[in-house]
């Protein structure tokens, strides 16, 4: 029988309040970031992926990953 841990994204000071939209955007831009200068094997990128999927409605990220694969995606990377 395998473990599952569940966890969500701690706490940021950055972001105190309960909306969490831009703790979810900037995760998911700190994420292609990271992997963008320091390259898809640098593990500790992995922290900004997990808390952006906690954090983030797929949709978004769908939407996101279409606008990065087309060149449109508004954030900078």
């Amino acid at each position: 029988m395998s473990t599952y841990k569940m966890e969500t994204a701690p706490f940021d000071p950055r972001f105190p309040n309960a909306n969490v939209t831009r703790y979810c955007w900037q995760s998911y831009v700190d994420f292609h970031r990271c992997q963008k200068k320091r390259g898809e094997e640098f593990t500790p990128c992995n922290y900004f992926q997990r808390v952006y999927r906690s954090m983030c409605p797929n949709g978004w990220v769908e939407k996101w990953d279409e606008q990065r694969a087309s060149g449109t995606f508004p954030g900078r990377i």
